[in-house]
Parts: C-alpha cells; structure tokens; sequence
C-alpha cells in the first residue's frame, strides 16, 4: 500500500472536509461505502517563489556597480591625464558632488575659500610658508597628517581643499583675522560636505584631524567643541571603514587608489593595510578619541584594539617618514592610559570605596612597572620623539592620581596613600621641570593634547603640594617645595601670556581683540590664581606663633596687622568641602573653569579632567 501522505484527499472529502482514507489505489474508503465515485483533483505543480538572493551576494553586486561607476569616473576624469608631479590623493569612498548645481540643489552653500586664496590675505606664494610651518609643527608634536617636501599648495588646494584649509588655518596663528577667515569657510564647507551632501572622503577626515590638533588657538569652550569635533572625527573614520582590515586586494587597491603624495612600496601587494595616510588617520582617530576619553572622562568612541597596534607596527617596520616609526610608542602609550582609566574608574566613589589603600598601591605599582618598560623601548632622545620622552613623568603622574581620590574630611591619610600622592607630585614636578627647559617657539607650536597635559601636570602637582603640607608640615622641605612651584607657575604664566600676545597682535587684528577670550589667556589667568591659592594655602599651614610672640609683635611700633586682601574666587574657595579632607577644595573654583569651561555641572564629580 502506498503512503498516504503522498496521496491528496479526492474531491468529496476535501468539500466534507474529512479525512481521506485510501483502501485501493483509485477509491479512498469512504466513497467506496457510500457508492460514490472517487474523484482525485489533478495533480499541479507548486509554484514556488524565486529565492532572494543572499544578502552577501546583494552587496557583492552593488559592490560591483559602485565600481564599475568609479572606473568610468577616473576614465571620463582621465583626460587630459595629470603629471606625475601633481598632487593626486588616495581618496576612500570619496562621494563628491560632480557638478557645481548639486551644492546649491542640497540646500548648501558656496565656498568662500577659492576666493580668498590669492587675495591680500592669503597669498598664494605664502601658502608654501604656511605649509612649511606646519610641517616643521607636526613633525613631532602631532604626526598624523604628514606632507612630503614634493607637496605644493596649488596641488593641495586643487586636490584636498578641506586639508588645505585646516592647515593655513593651524599655521596662521599669528594672524588672527586670517584665521578667523579661514575658520569660518571651513566650519561651512564642513557642514555643507559632511551633513548636507554625506561626503566621506579622506580629504574631509585628515582636514578634521589637523583642525582638532591645534583647537586651542580658536576654541574656547573645549569641553563642549573638542568633543563635538572628536565624535565626527572618530564617526567619519568608522564610515569610511579604516578602522578594520580591508576586505580583499581589489577593495585595496581600487578604493585607496595607488597614486598618493607619498610613493608607495610595499603596500600595494599587501591586502591587510589600508595605504599609509589611511593607517596614520586610523591611528589619529584613535588617539584623539582616547584623549577625549581622559579628559571628559567618559567611555572611548574608538578603543584600543590589537589592529591598531597592528598598523602602527607596520608603519614603523617600512616607515615613509621619521616620525613613522613613533607612532607605536603613541598607540601603546594611550593604551596604559586607557587601562588605567578602567582600573580606577575616573575615581569614582564606588570603585574607590571597593578599594583599600593596600589594593591601590598594588595596582599602581603593576602599572608602573608597564609604564617603566614602555619607557625602555622608546628610541634615544631626538627632535622627533622628544614629546614621548616627557610623556613619561605625566603618565607616572596621572597613574599615581589615585591617591588624590576618595579623601574624607577631617581623615588624615595613611602612610601608603600618602606615598602614592608623594609620587604623584614628584612625577609631575618632574614634568613641569622637563617642560621648563623648552623655549618659548618649541611651546608655540604644541598642539591642544600638549596644552592639556600641562594644565593636568600643573592642577596634581599644585593639589599634591596642598595635601602633603596640609598632613605634615616639613619646614625647609615645604618651604623649598612652596618656593619652586611658585616660580614654575609664574613662568608658565608669563609664556602663557606671551603666546597669546603673539596671537592676537598679528596682522589685520582690531585695536580691542586683545580683550577677546581665548584659551592661553583664560589658562594664564587660572594658573596665576592656582600660585595665589597655593601660597595662601602654605601660609596657612605654616606654625602658628606662640601668644607671647604675638604680643611682641603687635607690641612694635608702626606695625600693623592686616589679613592680605583676596580674590573673590580665593575667598569662596575657603569653604569647607566634603571632597576636599582638609577644610578647604583647592580647585572646586579655579581648576573646572580653565578645564571644564567654567560649567557649573561639572565642580561637582570626582574624577579630574585635563
């Protein structure tokens, strides 16, 4: 007997709704008992819907369309055919508007760029100036967007017209109504590019990175702009897809293009790197997303991952420029920093509180010792790795910060937290005395990270000194530590204030712009207030007296005793605080207005920024 199952029911079952039950091949039992005639519907085949095809071979297809556009672009754009001595960049997805109608069809605007260039103010025999002062600026403060002497600026501004922006823009620091030109175009090109038209070009992506390296020169509120500007840097990164290995040698070569600025050697055979730019922005996007990590204390848009060091690694193995081979200590470096966030949680209470002093120091010596061999690894002392040799002392500073977090009133510390904290101002005071020995043009050409590692080296040091003397009072010792931090303050503040003469009395500034705000003067103003808080602090501390010698004293004649007069700030600043153990919270008024820009929200967390 066949199986039922393959026989379908006859049509007077199917009208009952019954179940069909054959007894002989041609008669199901039911209509045999009935004496009625089986009749079996015909046998149809089913049609069955044309499958979808997979979601990987839909991409593959539109990947081949993308493509196919792209080569008839280059062929259509390739005549007549460029010289080899034209800057031709290696663009990644590179979504640009082919005709000049689309800018105004989206709703954007002209760009006022290709009108300044070859003005008064901005001539085109002083770009090349320009473009040589910024390379002798990045080159070791921040070498993420490097240009070869070959480059040109009519080739750049023909070819990366964002990237020629952001650079006379850092480079024209001293001129401050060109700059403030400049910044206004590019802050619309940027918006009309990246929001308007969704372009996502390397041109756009290295133009961010040099534009956040050097910020301070016109950003104010930091805290707000600088991590507006990272989380565009790091999103555009992750959409043009540098932050993961290429898919296959033909998305290498045909995305990245094989002409660069720079000749290329072995990376066109190899399918695990993007080009060199490409890898130098991947690192760029990681670093700076890093730092904002640090200095907002908030979780990292772009964390460290083992492709990163990846990259850096094969930068430094076949490097096209010095400072190439640098960028491994950078990435590895940022990498501690981040694993020291995560381990004390930006000190927050319930991390400390899981803590005791003991636990802490253990912690704290477990990532010395991998900061101590990171610093065995660096190269000697040159003009390119210099800022990595002085990022020691304030990386063992900022490790040892922990000994600054959960203090209660009235507690005095222990022994051990009282070491930790003696290593945070020995490493910072070391530090600021590296720093010292710079010059004033060195100090000029430091980008934004530089500035703010200061300013963190300054605050731990000035609130390490505070708590050291307000637990014991070391006579020549405090008095010797009171001494050399008030001169390292006050020559900081005189180039602090320099810088920002240099900067506001360039050429075409209005007779009042030196009144404008602006961050070197801001931060010269709150590290003057810093020394003047320290040493009230330290006159405090200072042994009172005995009654007999004050009566000798009040007795002499012409004597008169006044309090010295305070700032406002000061004053307020002497109340009690219950984050602060010893009466007084010395930066509850001065340290978040020059770091958190002057936001009321932020006097109250724990953790620091920079």
């Amino acid at each position: 007997m066949p199986d039922e199952k393959k026989i379908p029911a006859c049509k007077e079952c199917r009208e009952k709704k019954l179940r069909c039950v054959f007894e002989r091949v041609d008669c199901c039992h039911r209509c045999a008992r009935l004496g009625k005639q089986c009749q079996l519907p015909e046998a149809k085949r089913r049609e069955r819907k044309a499958r979808l095809r997979g979601r990987v071979e839909h991409l593959e297809s539109s990947y081949s369309e993308i493509l196919t556009l792209l080569r008839r672009n280059v062929q259509a754009e390739g005549s007549p055919a460029p010289s080899s001595s034209q800057y031709q960049p290696s663009s990644i997805t590179d979504r640009r508007p082919q005709d000049t109608g689309s800018t105004s069809q989206l709703g954007g605007s002209q760009s006022i760029f290709p009108a300044v260039v070859g003005t008064e103010m901005l001539p085109l025999e002083e770009c090349d100036s320009l473009i040589t002062a910024y390379r002798r600026m990045s080159q070791t403060n921040y070498p993420f967007v490097i240009l070869p002497e070959s480059c040109r600026a009519a080739s750049l501004i023909e070819e990366r017209p964002m990237l020629a922006q952001a650079i006379f823009i850092v480079a024209s620091w001293r001129n401050s109504a060109r700059q403030a030109t400049l910044r206004a175009s590019f802050l619309r090109d940027l918006s009309d590019k990246f929001l308007m038209q969704s372009e996502r070009s390397l041109d756009l992506l290295q133009g961010l990175i040099v534009y956040f390296g050097w910020c301070h020169f016109y950003t104010i509120t930091f805290r707000s702009e600088g991590y507006r500007l990272a989380t565009i840097l790091v999103t555009m990164a992750i959409e043009l897809g540098i932050t993961q290995k290429p898919l296959s040698v033909t998305q290498h070569d045909l995305l990245l293009n094989s002409s660069s600025i720079y000749p290329q050697t072995n990376e066109a055979t190899s399918s695990r790197f993007w080009s060199y730019e490409a890898r130098r922005a991947f690192i760029a996007a990681h670093v700076v997303s890093t730092f904002c990590c640090l200095a907002f204390r908030r979780h990292s848009l772009l964390p460290h991952t083992q492709y990163v060091e990846d990259c850096a690694s094969s930068l430094a193995s076949d490097p096209q420029c010095p400072s190439d081979s640098t960028l491994i200590y950078w990435v590895k470096n940022m990498a501690l920093a981040e694993l020291v966030l995560m381990t004390f949680d930006s000190g927050s209470r319930e991390r400390i509180c899981e803590l005791n002093d003991d636990k802490i120091q253990l912690l704290v010596k477990v990532l010395v010792r991998q900061l101590d061999e990171w610093r065995a690894t660096l190269p000697p002392p040159t003009s390119v790795n210099g800022h990595l040799h002085r990022a020691y002392h304030c990386s063992r500073a900022y490790i040892h910060e922990v000994g600054l977090y959960g203090l209660v009133q009235g507690q005095t510390p222990s022994v051990t937290r009282i070491s930790i904290i003696y290593e945070c101002f020995s490493a910072s005071m070391k530090d600021l005395s590296d720093i010292l020995e710079l010059s004033l043009d060195e100090m000029s050409e430091w980008g934004v990270m530089d500035w703010r590692q200061l300013n963190l080296a300054v605050m731990l040091c000035t609130k390490s000194s505070i708590i050291l003397d307000s637990t014991y009072y070391g006579g020549v010792e405090s008095s010797q530590r009171a001494s050399w931090l008030a001169k390292c303050l006050e020559t900081l503040c005189h180039r602090a204030k320099a810088l920002h003469e240099m900067a506001m009395a360039g050429a075409g500034a209005s007779p009042g712009h030196q009144e404008k705000d602006h961050f070197l003067k801001r931060i010269a103003n709150e590290w003057s207030n810093v020394k003047i808080y320290h040493q009230n602090c330290v006159q405090r501390n200072q042994p009172q007296p005995q009654p007999q010698e004050q009566a000798q004293v009040t007795m002499h004649p012409g004597h008169q005793s006044q309090p010295q007069p305070q700032p406002p700030s000061l004053q307020q600043g002497l109340l009690q605080s219950s984050d602060f153990p010893f009466d007084v919270d010395a930066f509850n008024d001065m340290y978040w207005f020059g770091l958190g820009d002057g936001e009321a929200s932020s006097t109250f967390t724990t953790g620091w920024q920079m």
